[in-house]
C-alpha cells in the first residue's frame, strides 16, 4: 500500500494534455480545465498491465502519484491500447 491509498479523494476521471520536459521521461506538468499545473515531485509511479483479454482488447495503464507546485497531490495515468493512447486525471487525493 502506498503512502496516499486509503486516503480521501475527489475522483475526477477526465482527460488531461499532459507536457514532458524531455521523451521518454517522466510527466512534467498537465493541462486541466484550461489550467496548467507543474508537477513538482512524483510520489510514486506503478504499471497495470491488461493480460487478461486478448491481445488486441488489452489495455495497459501507467499510473502516476504526483505533487504539484500548489501543494495538491493527483493520480494520474496513462492509458493505451491497440490503436489509441490518453492520459487521466483519475482523482486528487487529499490529506
Amino acid at each position: 500500500m502506498t503512502e496516499h491509498e486509503g486516503k480521501r479523494a475527489l475522483f475526477i476521471s477526465e482527460e488531461i494534455e499532459v507536457r514532458f520536459e524531455k521523451k521518454p521521461g517522466p510527466p512534467s506538468s498537465f493541462v486541466w480545465q484550461g489550467r496548467e499545473y507543474q508537477i513538482e515531485v512524483i510520489l510514486s509511479m506503478q504499471q497495470r498491465l491488461d493480460f487478461r483479454r486478448a491481445w488486441w482488447a488489452r489495455r495497459h495503464r501507467d499510473y502516476y502519484t504526483v505533487r504539484v507546485h500548489t501543494g495538491q497531490v493527483f493520480e494520474l495515468y496513462f492509458l493505451r491500447g491497440r490503436g489509441w493512447k490518453h492520459w487521466v486525471l483519475y482523482k486528487e487525493v487529499f490529506h
